[in-house]
């Protein structure tokens, strides 16, 4: 066992060891508030890069939303005018002519319609920003491009027409029609689903010859045939097919009606619109933070939506589909052939609405799209270019504040593509 041995004992050199080996108090404390510091330093580094990092991940997400909404209406744009008439008003080839009692839409079919309404608007950021976003209607064989076969074309007793479709062509295959009569109950959710958008009836294109006739379906059926399975569409009595008659109509259904080309045509919409108040998405918005805590620029947020419209232009409510968040602007300009002989292209001045009468001749569209990034990050705005005022570019938005110390803006990304109406440009007339 080792003695204990007082330190006053030990000699002068190891007590002097002894003793520098620790802190004293006074520097403790130092090396204490030096480390305090530098935690303090480094975390606030660690915060501002994670909100950088989240910041830019949230630009980067609108980014992508706005690319994919845009994509979307690029793609239906190019459509617009597949398997129907660029103009109805003056299109040789139509047979039986527009008349009143036609459906609204249907009285004045274009291809490309452009509206400028801006009340669904009021409510949102761009009213109190003075943007004016417009607005298209886009018709063609959107949804279904299949070309279905007739059987016959026939009159009812009172009044209308009833088609049956030939369930043994490839294209009613493709659509999902079976030839069997086992699949009745089965080609008629089919039908349901081609040719009633909503329990609202579309527009169909008969065609032979080159030349056409439009309905509106009122109602589908299926049955049990001889040989193949029935599909049978039953049109509204407005617009009345019409058969050739001498000294009157030179065209129409002869015989019979068989053999005739069947297209489904769309009608959609895309505008930019606050969309907080359809239930439909809450789970959207409530995600993005809105509600009595929420972000206060959420509150007038605005989307573009697609949705499809009836034949008399209402829109189909279960249609209604977000295809861009945080939408900002979205404008169209076009380019048409100079004349029906002259395929040089010009800028288009007119308002392209219900009554353009060169609907026909339209040759591209100019698309600019833009959205803004989820949160503020910026204090001061930028001026647009293309000429100023209400649809210049944009850079920044100013965003909803409840009570701003001074005005915040949210970064702008803009898409624009020059998209050619490929549909169009047979018609030489």
């Amino acid at each position: 066992m080792r003695a204990f041995v007082p330190s006053s004992l030990l000699p002068a050199s190891r007590r002097r060891r002894a003793g520098a080996a620790g802190f004293t108090l006074i520097e403790l404390m130092v090396a204490m508030t030096g480390g305090l510091f530098l935690s303090i330093v480094v975390f606030a580094l660690s915060r501002d890069a994670s909100r950088f990092y989240q910041r830019e991940s949230r630009i980067a997400n609108a980014t992508l939303a706005g690319v994919s909404g845009f994509e979307r209406l690029s793609g239906d744009v190019a459509r617009a005018g597949h398997l129907v008439t660029p103009n109805i008003d003056a299109d040789p080839r139509v047979c039986n002519k527009p008349a009143g009692n036609w459906p609204a839409m249907l009285r004045h079919l274009r291809a490309v319609l452009i509206e400028n309404d801006q009340t669904l608007l009021a409510s949102t950021e761009l009213a109190e920003a003075g943007i004016k976003p417009q607005g298209i209607v886009l018709a063609g064989a959107l949804n279904m491009p299949e070309v279905l076969t007739t059987a016959s074309v026939s009159e009812l007793g009172g009044g209308g027409w009833q088609i049956s479709l030939n369930t043994a062509t490839p294209a009613a295959a493709r659509a999902g029609l079976s030839a069997a009569n086992s699949a009745t109950a089965a080609n008629l959710a089919v039908m349901q689903s081609i040719f009633l958008s909503g329990g609202n009836g579309r527009i169909v294109r008969l065609r032979k010859k080159g030349v056409d006739q439009y309905g509106v379906v009122k109602s589908v059926s299926t049955a049990e045939g001889t040989i193949n399975a029935l599909a049978l569409i039953t049109l509204d009595t407005a617009p009345d097919l019409v058969r050739p008659t001498s000294g009157s109509v030179q065209c129409g259904i002869s015989g019979n009606g068989e053999d005739m080309d069947l297209s489904v045509i769309d009608l959609v919409r895309y505008s930019i619109r606050p969309m907080i108040g359809n239930t439909d998405y809450a789970a959207l918005f409530k995600a993005s933070g809105l509600g009595a805590t929420g972000l206060p620029y959420e509150a007038k947020r605005a989307e573009l939506v697609r949705v499809e419209l009836t034949p008399a232009g209402a829109e189909i409510a279960s249609t209604t589909e977000i295809v861009g968040e945080y939408a900002v602007d979205l404008q169209f300009s076009a380019w048409r052939a100079s004349s029906p002989i002259d395929p040089s292209l010009v800028a288009v001045t007119a308002d392209i609405n219900d009554t353009y009468a060169s609907t026909q001749l339209l040759r591209g569209l100019h698309l600019r799209f833009s959205v803004r990034s989820r949160e503020a990050d910026r204090l001061s705005d930028v001026a647009g270019g293309s000429g100023g005022g209400a649809n210049s570019d944009r850079y920044r938005v100013k965003l909803n504040m409840p009570s701003p110390a001074q005005p915040v803006y949210a970064r702008v990304r803009t898409f624009q593509s020059d998209i050619p109406l490929r549909n169009l440009e047979n018609s030489l007339w």
